[in-house]
């Protein structure tokens, strides 16, 4: 017959391991992480590659507006019959300010397309090291967790315990 301390210490050993089971396995990561992980940096690339896009299409259409404009101002300076020296000066002023408008716009937006794929590909940088992070500790945890557990419930001196009467 056993004593009660031998048996007492092997309830506490084989809780402490049940407890310790519990908590590490708490730590690793859902196996459905590192998968969204990766999808979410490919869809922060491909939007950081969409703005390019966008941005090209703005600077297109800025060019676009630009030569309407001079186009614009250049027929109305060809009807120089009814033109007046003052009309010609206010009609300057407008297309320089209209053209300066333009081209500043065109710079403001390019400068916030440029700051939005940067932050896209600061985001999709900041989930690629999340995910090499996330791997290595369920690595980790996988090694020594799963070595560990598998060599104390395997061990030859280990028996379950009798119900007692």
């Amino acid at each position: 017959m056993r004593s009660t301390v031998t048996r007492l210490r092997r309830v506490y050993v084989f809780s402490a391991a049940l407890v310790l089971v519990s908590l590490l396995g708490g730590c690793a990561t859902p196996p459905s992480v590192a998968p969204l992980l990766r999808v979410t940096q490919r869809a922060l690339l491909d939007e950081s590659g969409r703005l390019k896009v966008d941005a090209e299409r703005d600077t297109l259409y800025t060019r676009q507006t630009l030569r309407t404009l001079e186009d614009a101002y250049n027929q109305d300076l060809d009807q120089a019959e009814g033109l007046t020296p003052d009309w010609v000066r206010e009609a300057t002023s407008v297309y320089v300010t209209a053209r300066e408008t333009t081209i500043s716009h065109q710079h403001a937006l390019a400068q916030e397309y440029r700051v939005r794929a940067d932050n896209l590909v600061a985001a999709a940088s900041a989930t690629q090291r999340a995910l090499v992070l996330i791997e290595q500790q369920d690595k980790l945890l996988d090694g020594a967790v799963n070595r560990d557990l598998r060599r104390l419930l395997t061990s030859s001196d280990w028996t379950p315990l009798e119900p007692t009467r």
